[in-house]
């Protein structure tokens, strides 16, 4: 693993874990074991390395998520397998939550870039949702915009739930009540 690398997954764990703005260069630097010099000529600030590590991020989910969607055929298939990517995450003892909406609300009015990443991650993950939509035969554009959204909402409520310590055990509750979504 390169030393970036290692710096990357050093800081993506502290932001994780205590979040942006309590996690200093030198609590990084320390933890990953780094020069100060070293951190700054790969990320060139805070900023920068926290930047970095949600796009990593995103990559990371990006894959994972289709991995787990793109062998099925059917809208609830790939809806409960997109669920099933979720229950998983949630389970993962570094779970905290969503680092993308911790992210936006750390930095909404003041890094324009961190924010930037963080909306793009939940427009993929919109777009991801839409995707499977699609595949219904019995849904307009106009019905799947909707469904899009009460789905998003849905899934970032689902998020929130788990990181307050909320048990998701009782699956083929959330998976009925996107299908009664999905069919009404």
């Amino acid at each position: 693993m390169s030393k970036k690398e290692h710096i990357l997954d050093v800081a993506e764990s502290l932001f994780n874990q205590f979040g942006y703005t309590a996690v200093g260069v030198d609590m990084i630097r320390d933890s990953a074991e780094v020069s100060k010099t070293s951190m700054y000529r790969h990320f060139g600030s805070k900023t920068k390395l926290i930047e970095a590590v949600l796009a990593r991020r995103h990559q990371r989910f990006e894959s994972s998520l289709a991995s787990w969607v793109d062998g099925h055929s059917s809208a609830m298939d790939r809806l409960d397998a997109l669920l099933d990517w979720h229950f998983d995450w949630f389970e993962q003892p570094d779970f905290k939550g969503c680092m993308f909406m911790h992210a936006l609300a750390e930095f909404k009015e003041t890094e324009e870039t961190v924010a930037m990443l963080s909306y793009q991650h939940k427009a993929w993950l919109k777009e991801s949702i839409i995707g499977c939509l699609e595949l219904s035969d019995n849904l307009n554009a106009v019905q799947i915009e909707m469904k899009t959204e009460i789905l998003m909402t849905f899934i970032e409520g689902m998020i929130v739930r788990s990181e307050f310590g909320v048990s998701m055990t009782d699956q083929n509750q959330y998976r009925q009540s996107v299908q009664a979504l999905v069919q009404a």
